[in-house]
């Protein structure tokens, strides 16, 4: 997979967050999660705050969701 969030997706594997419980806290399907990851799909607003507020808190939403 092409990596569109190289820290996000570092502190994903990090952490041991499962993508699915990611993908349930910001309401849609783990496919739709993983086009967003892509970058086929975009986040939201809102579902990068939730992401980051639940899963980060500790790090900067920008930092975080730094493209490639």
């Amino acid at each position: 997979m092409q990596q569109m969030y190289p820290v996000f997706s570092g502190e994903i594997a990090k952490r041991g967050i499962r993508k699915t419980t990611i993908a349930k806290a910001i309401g849609v399907s783990y496919n739709a999660f993983y086009n967003k990851m892509r970058g086929v799909a975009s986040f939201t607003f809102d579902e990068a705050c939730t992401i980051q507020e639940r899963f980060f808190p500790d790090m900067d939403l920008r930092n975080l969701f730094r493209r490639a």
